[in-house]
């Protein structure tokens, strides 16, 4: 186990989405970095900070649960489970206080203390379709 990578994943997670701190963004993803999300291609951290922000937007009062960090070289890769309310428009459909949850995988690339890269997977569809009522 990589125990800086580790740290460093986890930071990410509980500092990013749990305690809010725009700033970590910056400070942890390098200005080269390139994300692959689900539905979307982040090029740095202005872009990684904007869909933060629409997450945000959706569910307010999300949490993350950190299930497990595997480490490897300059690999980590984290279980999660994200919880929150919805709290923002979701398509065509205002706003309804539905409680949602969904797990994913994230695979992040680090170097010198730093995300360069990083990969999402999660069922961005299936939430959606909770968001709406469809589901």
């Amino acid at each position: 186990m990589n125990k800086v990578n580790h740290d460093l994943a986890h930071r990410w997670f509980d500092e990013v989405w749990n305690q809010r701190k725009r700033e970590t963004i910056y400070s942890l993803v390098d200005p080269s970095c390139t994300g692959h999300h689900e539905g979307e291609v982040t090029k740095g951290p202005a872009d990684i900070e904007a869909m933060w922000g629409r997450l945000l937007s959706l569910l307010p009062d999300l949490t993350v649960h950190i299930e497990d960090i595997l480490t490897d070289g300059d690999d980590a890769v984290v279980r999660w489970r994200f919880a929150g309310t919805h709290g923002g428009a979701a398509g065509s459909k205002p706003a309804m206080p539905r409680e949602v949850s969904f797990s994913g995988i994230t695979w992040l690339k680090i170097r010198d203390g730093r995300i360069v890269e990083g990969w999402d997977s999660w069922n961005q569809a299936a939430l959606l379709q909770k968001l709406q009522g469809s589901a």
